[in-house]
């Protein structure tokens, strides 16, 4: 038996009342029908004294000794009566019994008038009450009345427990192991029975089976949002799974956090190692353009807003080209959570490289690999742009052949166009990386020397090229010719500011050679408004 089941709590609950309701009404009815009971054996002698009144005041009266004995004889024979006597003054004329020693109650007396006149008093009548017997009588009674009250209060208790039971603990019992045989989801429902509807339990099994409704719909609801965020979930992870394009996040300065099987194959990185453990700075590690990379990093934390450029990873092509990458940088989270950047990167590679070959077409002079005229003017306008007070100053060598139309009339364009290779890469050989050789078109070649500190240096420069071009060149299989230039030299800024000036005042210290024997050098001299010759 549960002890803590509903039932037997009721039934604890109602005994409990019963008996403090049955102590206290027994306590209250005992002492009331006590006093009652005692009231009325008062009553009793006081009534069996007025019987007996009249015949008393006669004996009293006349002094009739004997007819006073009757009185008090008849008296005594009751059983509520332990002694009566009749006085006459202070003469008794009649006893019967004996006042015990310590009476617990006074006797019970009745004064006698004389038959003649109402208001003379010709003696007293004293009963002595038998107290035990009356207390006796309405303890009983006061006792009867206590034991009735408490038993129809047992029967009373013990009804509402039955009742209790039947009407409420059992139906909530058999509620309970219902619903307990019911999983959410099946289907199933409390049955409301006839003898329950439009009660509390009829009420109770419908708020249930509403509530066991409303679960199903959300366990439907929540099912078939599961169903769609799987189906979301597995798209998604297609995508970034099978994506060509790299997708990763990095945090706190680069720390990279997760990327995708694309991301490893373009970076070069190993995909097994456990996502922040390594590779601790991604701009580093990935890129080769690294400096520019963690900048786009740092400022798509600090903005909010994506960055992106092209840059160069580490990891090159299989056939060793420059591997090169779109990267678009955007804040990832709230701004609340750690800085956290999303980064997505494709391969333009071949973009790049395209692009590059387009550039080196449009620049580049293609007999000869050499700058053409476009790039050597932006280079130009570049040096007198990038040139401050007092910084260095440059020279504009401008070269054309010597006998070249004579070499491509007698032997054929073939023949020139071997000659102006040979030209070309001789003047590669005779200046740094950082001078410019371009050809600007027939047989015309410009330099640009940059950092030219000193006259004497563009001077020596100038004769290592005519010296240079003392070898023959091969025109035609065993046919060698040496081939002279003209060379005229301007400065910047002593003979001009622009690139215009600067290629007029070379082009007149080249002609001035031509106009001079050829196969020199020449510096234009703005003063005398001509070139000075510097030797062969």
């Amino acid at each position: 038996m549960n002890i803590r089941s509903l039932h037997i709590k009721v039934s604890l609950s109602v005994a409990t009342a019963a008996l403090l309701v049955v102590a206290l009404s027994s306590q209250y009815f005992y002492q009331h029908s006590y006093q009652q009971s005692f009231a009325d054996s008062e009553r009793s002698v006081q009534q069996l004294l007025e019987t007996v009144r009249a015949t008393a005041a006669i004996a009293a009266y006349v002094g009739n000794r004997e007819l006073a004995q009757q009185v008090v004889d008849g008296l005594a024979q009751n059983d509520i009566v332990t002694g009566a006597r009749i006085t006459v003054g202070n003469e008794v004329i009649g006893q019967q019994g004996k006042a015990p020693p310590n009476p617990r109650r006074a006797p019970v007396t009745l004064a006698l008038y004389g038959p003649f006149d109402e208001e003379e008093i010709v003696g007293e009548l004293a009963v002595m009450p038998n107290s035990s017997l009356i207390e006796l009588r309405a303890r009983d009674s006061a006792m009867a009345t206590a034991i009735g009250l408490a038993a129809q209060a047992a029967v009373v208790a013990l009804l509402v427990l039955i009742l209790v039971y039947w009407m409420m603990t059992r139906p909530l019992v058999n509620l309970s192991g219902r619903l307990h045989r019911i999983t959410p989801g099946d289907g199933g429902r409390i049955p409301v029975t006839g003898l329950h509807r439009g009660d509390e339990i009829g009420q109770l099994s419908g708020d249930i089976n509403a509530l066991l409704h409303t679960v199903e719909a959300m366990l439907e609801e929540e099912r078939q949002l599961r169903h769609r965020v799987e189906l979301l979930e597995t798209r998604f992870r297609g995508i970034f799974e099978d994506s060509s394009a790299g997708i990763f996040l990095v945090r706190d300065g680069g720390l990279l956090i997760t990327a995708n099987p694309a991301f490893f194959r373009l970076t070069g990185l190993s995909e097994q190692q456990p996502a922040g453990s390594g590779h601790e700075n991604l701009a580093n590690s990935v890129f080769l353009d690294s400096l520019e990379a963690g900048s786009l990093i740092q400022l798509a934390a600090v903005t909010g807003r994506p960055h992106s450029a092209d840059l160069r990873l580490r990891q090159s092509m299989a056939d060793g080209r420059e591997r090169w990458v779109h990267c678009i940088f955007s804040p990832a989270g709230s701004r609340q959570q750690t800085a956290t950047i999303e980064g997505v990167m494709y391969d333009v590679t071949e973009r790049k490289h395209a692009e590059r070959r387009s550039r080196e077409l449009a620049e580049t002079d293609t007999l000869t690999g050499l700058s053409n005229r476009q790039l050597v003017e932006d280079a130009l306008h570049s040096l007198i742009n990038q040139r401050g007070p007092g910084d260095n100053r440059f020279a504009v060598l401008l070269i054309d052949l010597d006998r070249f139309k004579f070499i491509n009339d007698s032997y054929g364009h073939d023949a020139g166009d071997r000659v102006l290779v040979a030209i070309a890469q001789r003047l590669r050989k005779l200046v740094r990386d950082s001078d410019v050789v371009a050809r600007i078109g027939g047989d015309e070649f410009l330099l640009l020397l940059n950092h030219a500190g000193n006259l004497q240096m563009v001077q020596r420069i100038a004769q290592k090229i005519l010296d240079a071009q003392q070898v023959p060149i091969a025109v035609q299989p065993g046919v060698l010719e040496v081939v002279g230039m003209s060379i005229g030299i301007a400065l910047y800024p002593e003979h001009g500011d622009n690139p215009l000036s600067l290629r007029k005042h070379a082009d007149q210290a080249m002609y001035q050679v031509k106009r001079s024997g050829k196969n020199r050098f020449a510096i234009y001299d703005p003063s005398h408004d001509h070139s000075i010759s510097q030797g062969e």
